[in-house]
């Protein structure tokens, strides 16, 4: 009997792990390229920090360009440190550092600074991965490590600006009792928009990029599908507890689903491989938990996105979950689905009653939410 001494997680399989880094390494390519583009149609607030559209588009692609190079640096070092630099040999040992490198620029904002882009992406790459062993070690998503890291370290100072997404805008009008008007959904899903993360807003390109990595089993759709399926589901009801049918909860819906980071995340975070559960009825679970604490992030807290700490903590939770879980059956899948179905029932009702409470009844209505012109 021959035993493994390796710890785990063991890859057994080296070239189909790099199929899967190199087919997201071409839609992060894609998604920067995206961001490049549109960044150089917004119209930003504080005039006196950009003067042009091209001057918008050169400051991002120099943040994808700069934190690209600083993790490629970082990871290079390390494998001088350890005298084993035989992946850099080929552009296949640069595909995963450049591919953390541009997940953290697309997730900061167009006006951060580049010492908090380069302490952001160091945070990311060497305490988030290199520290637990490197890629396939570690346990929380080392972009989604550092992209914390700077907004908690410069959240309130450099990384702050007078840009207000459509989530705040409609948070704000459900706690000031505010109108928010939802003229057009066209540039919502095109991505012409004020974000703060710079590369999280055109759905149009996301949802192309996600078929794309569904079709080469880069996402597993029982997280990502499910993720998404139960913000969705939150969404609606939420929506529908606040302010019944019509096109206010219609709007609420949408703009929790086509802004922000929750298409984004479920691209490029919710079924990361290394950092998620490994049997089916974990992955929903997982899936369940992410969607649930991001929205209730979004609506209970002051943060506005909360994907962030959502994922962080379901990345937490997955070594709990793999001991927990041993047996995937039918029985097993039963008990997980109404679980996880009472779980967000009941939060969405929770959530939804607690937002109500905090609007007048004879207020109500001075909350709009216009879809006149979707297209």
């Amino acid at each position: 009997m021959k035993f493994v001494t390796k710890k785990p997680p063991i890859v057994t399989n080296g070239e189909h792990t790099y199929k899967r880094s190199l087919n997201l390494h071409i839609a992060l390519i894609i998604a920067a390229l995206a961001a490049v583009i549109l960044n150089g149609f917004y119209t930003y607030p504080d005039v006196t920090l950009f003067t042009s559209g091209l001057e918008q588009s050169f400051k991002v692609f120099s943040m994808i360009a700069i934190a690209s190079v600083i993790s490629v640096v970082i990871e290079l070092f390390y494998a001088l440190s350890e005298g084993n630099t035989s992946k850099f040999s080929s552009y296949k040992g640069f595909v995963d550092p450049i591919n953390t490198g541009i997940l953290i620029a697309l997730l900061l904002p167009i006006n951060a600074p580049i010492f908090v882009l380069a302490l952001a992406v160091f945070v990311g790459v060497y305490i988030g991965k290199i520290v637990f062993g490197g890629y396939g070690f570690y346990i929380f998503n080392p972009a989604l490590v550092g992209a914390l890291f700077a907004f908690s370290a410069f959240g309130a100072g450099h990384l702050a600006s007078d840009i207000v997404t459509p989530l705040e805008t409609l948070k704000l009008a459900i706690t000031t009792n505010t109108t928010f008007e939802l003229q057009s959904v066209l540039p919502l899903i095109i991505g012409n928009y004020q974000s703060i993360s710079i590369g999280s807003t055109s759905v149009a390109v996301l949802g192309l990029l996600f078929a794309y990595l569904c079709v080469t089993k880069v996402i597993d759709l029982r997280i990502s599908g499910t993720y998404l399926l139960t913000v969705l589901v939150m969404s609606l009801g939420i929506g529908f507890i606040i302010f019944g049918f019509g096109e206010m909860a219609l709007g609420y819906v949408l703009i929790n689903i086509v802004t922000g980071l929750a298409v984004f995340g479920a691209v490029f975070f919710i079924s990361e491989t290394v950092s998620t559960p490994t049997s089916r009825e974990t992955k929903l679970i997982y899936a369940v938990t992410v969607a649930i604490l991001m929205m209730v992030f979004r609506t209970l807290s002051s943060n506005v996105e909360g994907l962030i700490y959502a994922v962080l903590f379901g990345n937490m939770i997955t070594p709990f979950l793999n001991r927990t879980v041993k047996h995937s059956n039918k029985k097993a899948l039963l008990k997980t689905l109404v679980g996880i179905t009472i779980a967000v029932v009941g939060v969405t009702f929770i959530i939804g009653f607690m937002l109500k409470g905090q609007i007048e009844e004879s207020s109500i209505n001075a909350i709009v939410v216009t879809l006149g012109g979707i297209l």
